[in-house]
């Protein structure tokens, strides 16, 4: 089972957030060990913005070391081929028993900082869960779209609040979740017309959350992986609709935006596609990060 999966609906693109700048915070370590059965590796990776740190497992899935952390955050497990949303705070100390073979049912944190990792992973494989085995769901009308999914996530949260968790991992979550609930919206309006061919079209304030929301938010981009859906996707539409890469960048304020959306036209570059020529020059104007420059030269000589 491929946590996570369903909210990969843009084009496959690497999203980095990189920084030149050192942190002045100081950083504090996080203890991370345990046992992972049945793996196929002889790693597995925690993901942290701009680098990874990876745990060597013993010949019988053994890991254990520290990671030095500054700000607390969503961070990214990787096993596998399989990601997993995890919670770090600065002065956690997590152990992982695991069972690839039987995942949802042996995949178990305990430790500080137990209930919010565990909340994560169960909340991925309830989504899963809910989204796979309603195979109609995007067949519904725009109503009944909306009130299922929105029950779901209200379900989710209310759960969360009966846990004993940091206050702002709550108000964190609670933020996630609503932006998790626009992104499926977005997801329903994108697929409508090929779920719902005889239908009519869209009420025009079904994504009416989306006028509701800062669209140039840095702290939330790198804060939420819903939120870099939809914030490129929505870039996205600006250009196909006939905006030029080249003014919606002069527009972005936040630096992992504007980064976020470079990486995505790098990585959609086309030496075929008369549109890519452009782009292209627009890349080179508003990008400084050479192994970036690098891969788009690369891209446009195939």
């Amino acid at each position: 089972m491929k946590t996570n999966k369903w909210w990969r609906f843009l084009p496959l693109i690497l999203i980095t957030i990189y920084s030149c700048s050192p942190s002045s915070k100081k950083s504090e370590s996080i203890y991370f060990g345990g046992r992972i059965a049945n793996a196929q590796t002889d790693s597995i990776y925690v993901l942290l913005n701009n680098r990874e740190k990876a745990f060597a497992l013993d010949f019988d899935g053994n890991f254990s070391d520290t990671i030095q952390l500054v700000d607390e955050g969503y961070k990214k497990l990787s096993i596998d081929r399989e990601e997993f949303t995890i919670y770090l705070i600065p002065g956690d100390s997590l152990v992982l028993n695991a069972d690839l073979n039987q995942i949802e049912n042996q995949f178990k944190f305990s430790g500080k900082g137990e209930n919010r990792n565990n909340y994560l992973v169960q909340k991925s494989f309830k989504t899963d869960q809910f989204l796979t085995n309603n195979t109609a769901l995007f067949q519904l009308s725009p109503i009944d779209f909306r009130s299922k999914i929105k029950t779901f996530h209200d379900n989710v949260f209310k759960n969360l609040q009966k846990l004993d968790v940091n206050s702002s991992f709550i108000k964190t979550e609670e933020q996630n979740l609503n932006y998790d609930f626009i992104n499926l919206l977005y997801m329903y309006k994108d697929t409508y017309a090929y779920y719902n061919p005889t239908s009519q079209q869209l009420p025009v304030d079904f994504l009416d959350e989306l006028n509701k929301i800062d669209l140039d938010n840095d702290d939330d981009y790198k804060t939420y992986q819903s939120y870099r859906n939809i914030v490129l996707t929505h870039l996205q539409e600006d250009l196909y609709q006939g905006f030029s890469a080249d003014a919606l960048l002069k527009k972005i304020k936040s630096p992992s935006i504007k980064n976020g959306f470079l990486n995505t036209l790098i990585y959609e570059l086309n030496p075929n596609d008369p549109n890519s020529t452009a782009i292209y020059e627009t890349i080179k104007k508003h990008c400084d990060y050479k192994p970036w420059l690098d891969e788009a030269d690369k891209r446009m000589k195939k």
